[in-house]
């Protein structure tokens, strides 16, 4: 009998990971809101890091590649990385809100596909810069493969994996997590757990941070 158990708990996980993607996948599209009431986020952990994995500081962002709002934010991240290299950690979790950008998936899908040859942020940092050029695209498969041969993919492996149901799986599992959280917009920040709204700039983000160093 225990040997059941763990087989038995895989089973119920998929079955529940399929089912979100189902509902979301499937779904009418929704209006987006740009504020949302304040939130927490329990847990850190499961996202794509940028940073010491030990930082005192960590930084989750629930983001969408075809969001503007979100690319007009990566230079300010990265600002924020830059001024605390060795004291705050980025998380980034995928949010495509696919009822109003609909390559969303398909960036994510991009930037885990170049993970699995170990260029996740290379990718991500792509997919913000050239967002205008695939974002409005009927197909946005060859923009992206330009992009995996720009930072020395294997062209073959990127397209396979862009077609992985794991790793489809494993945007999903990012979008339930932001639901259970009561995201309603993106980008969404939290500094260790805790909410903090836009509009902000390169500041509001280092007032929070110092003030969290300082306790």
């Amino acid at each position: 009998m225990p040997k059941l158990g763990k087989p038995l708990i895989v089973i119920i996980v998929a079955v529940g990971v399929a089912a979100a993607a189902a509902v979301y996948l499937s779904r009418e599209p929704q209006p987006v809101t740009e504020t949302s009431a304040a939130a927490t986020l329990d847990t850190k952990g499961g996202g794509h890091f940028r940073g010491p994995e030990n930082a005192a500081v960590t930084l989750v962002e629930f983001g969408d590649y075809q969001c503007p709002s979100c690319k007009a934010f990566a230079p300010v991240v990265q600002e924020v990385l830059n001024r605390y290299p060795k004291q705050v950690r980025l998380e980034f979790h995928h949010y495509p809100l696919i009822s109003i950008h609909p390559n969303s998936m398909a960036a994510s899908l991009a930037a885990e596909a170049a993970g699995e040859q170990g260029k996740y942020w290379e990718m991500h940092d792509q997919i913000f810069e050239y967002q205008e050029r695939w974002a409005p695209s009927s197909n946005p498969e060859p923009e992206f493969l330009a992009m995996a041969s720009r930072i020395g993919l294997n062209a073959n492996a990127f397209m396979q994996a862009m077609r992985s149901p794991q790793l489809r799986d494993r945007i999903i599992q990012d979008v339930v997590r932001a639901r259970e959280a009561n995201i309603e917009a993106v980008p969404t920040f939290f500094i260790d757990g805790q909410q903090i709204h836009v509009p902000l700039s390169v500041n509001a983000f280092v007032d929070v941070i110092d003030a969290r160093l300082k306790k």
